[in-house]
Order: C-alpha cells, then sequence, then structure tokens
C-alpha cells in the first residue's frame, strides 16, 4: 500500500522556511523534525522567494468560479439577445412610419406598386 499523501498549510510552509532562512533550523532538521522531504522543503523554499507559494483554492471555490462562467456567459448571450432585438424594434418602427409617411418624391419608389 502506498503512504497517505498529506497536505500542509501554506502558513506553516511559510513559517518553516522564514525559519530556515533565517538560521534558526537546518533543511535537514526541518526535515527530520517534520518527516518532511529534503526536496519537498527545498521546492517550498523556491517557491517562497518567487513569491508562488500560494494557498490552492478549495473545492467549493473552483466549483463557484465554474458556476459564475457560466453564469457569465449565459448574461452575455442574453445581452446579445436584447441587442438584437432592439435593432428589430427599430427597424420595424421605422418599417412602420415609412409606411404611414406621407408620399413624397424622395420615397415614391417605396410606396409603387410593381404591374400585374
Amino acid at each position: 500500500m502506498g503512504r497517505i499523501r498529506r497536505k500542509f498549510e501554506t502558513e506553516f510552509k511559510r513559517q518553516l522556511i522564514a525559519q530556515i532562512e533565517a538560521g534558526q533550523t537546518t533543511i535537514g532538521q526541518a526535515a527530520r523534525e517534520h518527516q518532511i522531504s529534503r526536496s519537498v522543503i527545498e521546492r517550498w523554499r523556491v517557491q517562497y522567494r518567487k513569491n508562488a507559494l500560494v494557498d490552492r483554492p478549495s473545492n467549493r471555490e473552483r466549483q463557484l468560479e465554474a458556476e459564475n462562467e457560466k453564469l457569465r456567459a449565459k448574461v452575455g448571450e442574453l445581452v446579445m439577445q436584447m441587442d438584437y432585438l432592439k435593432k428589430l424594434q427599430a427597424w420595424v418602427q421605422q418599417r412602420k412610419n415609412a409606411d404611414t409617411s406621407i408620399i413624397t418624391a424622395k420615397n415614391w419608389d417605396q410606396f409603387r406598386k410593381p404591374a400585374k
């Protein structure tokens, strides 16, 4: 059977690396004390120096982000539909106004019916 994979809080990682950086303990001592591989502590140290040692989002946060993306897509779709309907409404209103307007030389071709 494999070993159970342990997960460490970001704050614990920061404190451990801060102790190592301050010279309060060595990597070897920290590895023995906490039963963590030296390579894992070195990886945390590199991440700490690059300011990349951050908390991963929880399952709930990832779920909410996915839901948020779906809702944004739906809002975008609805905005596009509203824009289309507004343009259609303006076109219908323009056609209605043209049909009820006074016939002039400018719009004569529009109202002229083809010969049978």
